[in-house]
C-alpha cells in the first residue's frame, strides 16, 4: 500500500506542476515556437561567426609557424657561416700558439740539458 500511495502522490505532483507551468507560461504555444525559431537562428549565426573567427586564428597560427620556420632556417645558416668564419680567423692564431708552445718546450729541454751538463761537470 505504501508504494501505491507514493506512486499516486508522484503522479499528482507531476500533473500539478505541468498545469501550473502551462497556466503561468508568458507566451502562447505559437509565440513560443516563433521565439525559439528566432533564437535558434541567432544561435546559428553566432556559431558561424565563431567558426569564421576560429578559422582566422588557425590561418594566423599557420602563417606564423611557416614564417618562424623560415626565420629559424636562415638563422641556422647564418650561425653556421659565422662559426666557419670564426674558425677561419682563429686557426692561424692557434697554429702560432702551438708553435710558441713547441719553442718554449724545446728551450726548456735545452735549458734542462745545459743545466744537467753543468751539474755533471761540477761533480767531476
Amino acid at each position: 500500500m505504501k508504494l501505491k500511495n507514493i506512486a499516486v502522490g508522484f503522479l499528482v505532483g507531476v500533473t500539478g506542476g505541468a498545469l501550473v507551468s502551462i497556466l503561468n507560461a508568458p507566451k502562447s504555444g505559437s509565440e513560443l515556437q516563433q521565439s525559439l525559431k528566432e533564437e535558434s537562428g541567432n544561435f546559428k549565426s553566432q556559431m558561424n561567426q565563431v567558426k569564421i573567427e576560429a578559422n582566422a586564428v588557425k590561418s594566423s597560427f599557420l602563417k606564423t609557424k611557416h614564417e618562424s620556420q623560415e626565420v629559424f632556417s636562415s638563422l641556422g645558416d647564418e650561425i653556421k657561416t659565422m662559426i666557419s668564419n670564426f674558425q677561419a680567423d682563429i686557426n692561424p692564431n692557434i697554429e702560432n700558439i702551438q708553435n710558441h708552445v713547441d719553442n718554449v718546450s724545446n728551450r726548456g729541454e735545452e735549458i734542462s740539458k745545459t743545466a744537467s751538463n753543468i751539474t755533471s761537470r761540477k761533480k767531476k
